[in-house]
């Protein structure tokens, strides 16, 4: 078993991604911790799922403008932050 927690920074976009994790993992294995600001997510190490977690992340991060997170998979933690595209010239 594996605890996935992303750590955002303004949480009213919450729904939406727990919204899109639902779509990776059983509705019942994810959570919200309002007082640390993290969604939680338990699951096996062996699902695929796991690999779309930062997919999903991502998308919710350039979709919503969230900002930044705090991706946290077992005992590793990432900052996923909102892409910037290229312009001309640089």
């Amino acid at each position: 078993m594996v605890e996935i927690r992303v750590k955002v920074e303004d949480a009213t976009s919450v729904p939406k991604l727990v919204r899109s994790l639902s779509r990776l993992f059983d509705r019942s294995s994810i959570s919200f911790d309002r007082a640390r600001n993290e969604v939680r997510v338990e699951s096996e190490w062996e699902s695929r799922a796991v690999l779309g977690v930062v997919e999903v992340v991502e998308a919710w991060l350039r979709d919503d403008g969230a900002g930044a997170a705090k991706l946290s998979i077992g005992d590793r933690s990432y900052t996923l932050g909102t892409p910037t595209p290229l312009t001309a010239g640089q």
